[in-house]
């Protein structure tokens, strides 16, 4: 019966886990293709795909290594209001992910 409750947990943590991750690179797309398209450059979505991607963040690494050759030249206030929504948005992706990433590790070790 004990293992059955662990198992449950286990897979409650996973989910919250891969919530928070999910909710994060969804984030993270969003911001920079906004970013992308206030900057004038080619392809926003593209930029998107490639800084959400990627092990240890290199896409959007490479993403603000790149950007700082094109100012920021039309964002409007409405694009302003939306990214910092958006940066809420994954700071709380990110709160899942570390609960979630917490509690697996507590499900493991108590095992």
């Amino acid at each position: 019966m004990m293992e059955m409750k662990i198992i449950i947990f286990l897979v409650a943590f996973a989910a919250v886990t891969l919530v928070g991750a999910f909710e994060c690179s969804y984030q993270i797309y969003h911001m920079t293709r906004i970013d992308a398209e206030a900057r004038g450059l080619k392809h926003p979505k593209f930029w998107g795909l490639f800084a959400m991607n990627g092990n240890n963040s290199g896409g959007l690494v490479m993403y603000l290594i790149g950007r700082r050759k094109y100012p920021v030249i039309n964002m409007s206030a409405e694009d302003s209001k939306e990214i910092e929504r958006r940066k809420k948005s994954a700071g709380a992706g990110l709160i899942f992910l570390t609960i979630g990433a917490m509690g697996l590790v507590i499900c493991i070790i108590f095992q």
